[in-house]
């Protein structure tokens, strides 16, 4: 009893010492201070890349009657629909938060009123999230409640909140989005905007707009719930038709960069802490490896322009940190006609043949395959499908090795249904793929969309050997006085592969450019996607110390198919000009692939169980020839033994330059099957095509 009496006594002390210190430190209730503060974004080295509401040029505070009843409403139901009955705080949600939280074990439900925002944005300023800062935040917003009128300080929170792009306060918002004034907004527009404030960049209707569509719905619903309006014009306004404006001023050497950090900041600090500005944002961007990346996508642009490529991305990133280099989100981000504000770095898309490292490397690690291992490149079915290979021969038995190098898709099929399909997908998760996955054995060919920013972290992991390191964007942020406010800690990474597993699928991979001349001069690993219909085209690469990717595609007016372009196209433009020029203008050094300890030197397998029958006899026994000579690499116990040289063939075997030379588009499989036939595009990519209707 003796024990727990001073254990409760010492916890009483702590509570009622942190209420006196937040107390004793708790700034002027009655000092508001509306305007907003300057946001300046720089880069690595502290090079400016944009500032963001200097001098609070956006800020226009308007009168309550000046302000739509509409968007008052909307504010207040998807806000605070108890805000006429509290005073200051609202208990009841404080207690549900908290249960929740505890249930979910992760802070998951939001508490703050209007009023205690308004003590955070317009007093605190604070942008770091701590206990402490909640409490001032309930003290501030009960004295202001003691201080002013319902009616005063909602209007102080309307005209003091960040909407995106720029704007502080409804007034500037309603002129931004709209190109009108608060007073006019209608009940859709206003629950637009009442929506914006959870997320300004999460719901920016520019980038996001089904996201922006789905939280207005949300506004709306909770509207009708408070009777505000009725169900009817509700769902009125659901269909009623935005006329965007978009009035905004910008200048910025990244801006698809700054749009990401910015939602990252927001998700950290709170939107409205980071509209109110005030501080320096000194992030990982490398404005030099920037550049290059422009003038890599440029140089995409125009080589592959006329096949019908409108668009291009580009990714830079540090795989041995997660931090993100240069990221460039589209082609040209003033352009409407391509949808150019829209970062297609973080968009889905289907990778094709870039997608196969994961399943082959799945098959390694679980000892199913090696890369000795001979597989059967032979055109069959595999779940209810007609399969065949982008060029519509077949090699016949040929080495796992080869396989992955020559980009064939039969043997990536059989290597997913031998590593199992879920076990691949649970793999590729694992490595950094945080979007759903088909469990289906296409998924090896590239048929399930994933984003450009995964794709590099789970390339990062084959580059550093083993280690995952997840994105990162921001370094460091500190007051305007240059004193640091917050300094994200550093990632030790995740272990996911040995560095032994990882560097068999590089072993293969360094040879990709020589194979498909694709003129790097520097010493990159490297594997290319192509998608049905030339829709995605693909080329990731990396080393040691730097992992890039690019995408080409059309998202302008017509047809969304290109005109014959392959991932290679991309690898011997985009990256080739990024390699190969802009690196050395940079003056950045990559580091060179050292083989780890631990590996076997063998000859490929004269034989092995997994490798399927041959629905017909090999017509190319060249690739079973050549791959007698070649030396592979085994883990330890997993070897194999030398393969017979094969009997010569009366019939020819293509050669390389056959292979790798540009097909026709692909014709649908005459086999009936209950689904058609997989293809892909004459590249070393492909998905299958979509299962109609």
């Amino acid at each position: 009893m003796t024990v727990v009496g001073i254990v409760a006594a010492l916890i009483l002390l702590l509570v009622l010492g942190t209420f006196a210190y937040a107390f004793v430190t708790l700034p002027d209730p009655s000092r508001l201070d509306l305007a907003g503060g300057d946001i300046q974004i720089v880069d690595r080295h502290g090079t400016p890349i944009e500032q963001r509401n200097a001098e609070g040029v956006r800020v226009i505070p308007v009168k309550l009657s000046e302000i739509s009843p509409n968007l008052q409403n909307a504010t207040i139901a998807v806000e605070d629909r108890h805000f006429y009955q509290h005073h200051g705080v609202d208990w009841g949600r404080v207690i549900k938060a908290g249960i929740v939280d505890v249930i979910t074990r992760r802070p998951q439900q939001g508490a703050s009123t209007i009023t205690e925002q308004l003590a955070k944005i317009a007093i605190l300023q604070s942008p770091k999230k701590t206990i402490l800062r909640k409490l001032r935040e309930a003290m501030v917003a009960t004295a202001l409640e003691s201080k002013y009128s319902k009616p005063e300080i909602l209007r102080l929170y309307l005209n003091s909140i960040y909407y995106g792009h720029g704007a502080t306060g409804v007034e500037a918002a309603a002129e931004v989005y709209f190109g009108k004034h608060a007073k006019d907004l209608t009940i859709g527009e206003a629950a637009l905007l009442a929506g914006l404030p959870n997320g300004p960049s999460y719901f920016d209707p520019t980038l996001h707009k089904e996201r922006a569509l789905a939280r207005q719905a949300v506004v709306l619903d909770a509207m009708a719930n408070n009777d505000m309006i009725t169900t009817a014009q509700a769902e009125q306004a659901k269909n009623e038709p935005l006329k965007f404006v978009f009035k905004e001023n910008r200048t910025s050497q990244a801006p698809h960069f700054v749009d990401y950090v910015f939602e990252q900041l927001e998700s950290t600090y709170g939107p409205s802490v980071v509209a109110k500005g005030g501080f320096v944002v000194k992030t990982t961007l490398d404005l030099n490896l920037q550049k290059a990346a422009e003038q890599a996508v440029a140089v995409g642009q125009q080589k592959l322009g006329r096949l019908g490529a409108d668009n291009g991305d580009f990714l830079a990133m540090d795989p041995k940190t997660g931090e993100i280099l240069a990221m460039v989100g589209s082609a040209d981000y003033l352009n409407n006609d391509i949808k150019g504000q829209f970062n297609v770095v973080t968009a889905l898309r289907q990778p094709g043949s870039s997608f196969k490292p994961y399943a082959y490397e799945q098959a390694f690690r679980s000892h199913t395959l090696t890369m000795g291992n001979m597989l059967d490149d032979t055109s069959r079915h595999f779940a209810g499908g007609q399969f065949h290979d982008f060029d519509f021969r077949d090699m016949g038995m040929i080495t796992a090795h080869q396989a992955l190098l020559l980009s064939r898709n039969i043997p990536a099929l059989e290597t997913m249904q031998a590593a199992g399909v879920d076990n691949v997908v649970n793999f590729a998760h694992d490595m950094g793929i945080t979007t759903t996955l088909k469990s289906e054995v296409t998924t090896a060919i590239g048929s399930s969309e994933v984003r450009l920013l995964d794709h590099a972290v789970g390339y990062g992991v084959f580059a550093t050997g083993g280690m995952r390191h997840d994105p990162v964007s921001v370094l460091e942020v500190k007051d305007k006085d240059g004193n640091t406010l917050d300094k994200p800690n550093t990632s030790e990474g995740k272990r996911v592969i040995s560095a032994q597993e990882a560097y068999l699928i590089t072993y293969i991979l360094k040879d990709y450019s020589s194979q498909w001349n694709l003129g790097w001069n520097k010493p990159f690993a490297g594997k290319s996607g192509t998608t049905n219909n030339y829709r995605d085209a693909w080329m990731m690469a990396y080393t040691p110390n730097l992992v890039i990717g690019a995408w080409v595609g059309h998202t302008g007016p017509g047809n969304q198919d290109m005109n014959g372009v392959y991932g290679t196209m991309v690898g011997s433009s985009v990256l080739k000009d990024f390699i190969n020029n802009g690196l050395t203008q940079a003056h950045f050094s990559v580091e060179t692939f050292k083989r780890p300890d631990g590996l076997i030197d063998g000859p490929p397998c004269a034989s092995n169980a997994s490798a399927s029958p041959s629905s017909s006899p090999s017509t190319s026994p060249s690739a079973s020839s050549s791959s007698s000579s070649e030396k592979e690499l085994y883990l330890p116990g997993t070897e194999c033994k030398a393969a017979p040289t094969p009997s010569p063939s009366p019939s020819p075997s293509p050669s390389p330059s056959d292979l790798l030379s540009p097909l026709p588009s692909i014709l649908p499989s005459l086999t009936a099957s209950p689904t058609p036939a997989a293809s892909s595009t004459p590249t070393p990519s492909g998905t299958p095509a979509p299962t109609p209707s």
